[in-house]
Formats: structure tokens, sequence, C-alpha cells
């Protein structure tokens, strides 16, 4: 093995040790910040149903055929 090939992997091993311990300081971190207790809490199911308000207007007999033609056009 040459100086050159013995950098290199050197060089690599160092590589992989730093990464490896990146990603295990990582995956500690993560931990420590997840609530393990999350799954414990009860919950309790709920469902909210929001309904936009209409307002009816009533129209005159002139303004009455114009939208009876354009509530046909849109619906088909």
């Amino acid at each position: 093995m040459t100086r050159t090939s013995s950098a290199f992997l050197l060089r690599r091993a160092y590589e992989h040790a730093t990464a490896s311990a990146a990603a295990v300081a990582l995956t500690a971190l993560i931990l420590m910040t997840v609530n393990a207790h999350a799954g414990n809490r009860p919950l309790t199911p709920s469902v909210t149903i929001q309904v936009p308000s209409v307002e009816i207007e009533v129209l005159d007999a002139d303004t009455a055929h114009v939208a009876s033609i354009a509530t046909d056009s849109v619906n088909g």
C-alpha cells in the first residue's frame, strides 16, 4: 500500500466516523425533543362542521329573469 492510498483510506475512515457520530448525535437530539407521553393521553373525538351563511335576496321581475339565465348557464 502506498502512502497516497493509505492517506485516502485514512481520510475515508475519518469521514465515515464523523458522519456516524453526527447521525448518532442527531438521533439523540430528536429523541430528547419528542414527547414520549403523547400516546398516553386519552383522545376525545370531536368534529367541527362550518357552514357558510347564505343570504336570500328578493329580486324584482327584471332581475329574476337575468338571475335564472345565469343560474342555468352555471348549472348546465
